[in-house]
């Protein structure tokens, strides 16, 4: 849960301003929906794709375990990170965001 804005990540403030959901920062539940939600968006552009998690993550230059972690929301992504799959996906990040 976010105590104050400083907790907040660099994506999280993003998605927020991009959302217009600056009410909603303090809610536990979004804390805990959103990694899981980004997660499920690159999982379903990934097989759109029909790319494997290692064909993914040699595109991103992640390893398969993180791929995976994120695509489960198990990872706190950063926007450079976001950045990073969204290439790999060939897609923006803003492409990725608005399916959130």
């Amino acid at each position: 849960m976010f105590r104050t804005n400083s907790d907040l990540t660099p994506l999280h403030l993003f998605l927020l301003l991009r959302l217009n959901m600056i009410s909603l920062y303090t809610s536990p539940l979004f804390n805990s929906i959103l990694p899981e939600r980004i997660g499920y968006v690159i999982q379903q552009r990934r097989k759109l794709l029909g790319l494997s998690q290692e064909q993914l993550a040699k595109r991103t230059h992640f390893s398969k375990y993180m791929i995976s972690k994120i695509e489960r929301g198990k990872h706190d992504i950063k926007i450079t990170e976001l950045e990073r799959i969204s290439f790999g996906l060939e897609t923006s990040i803003k492409v990725l965001v608005v399916e959130i």
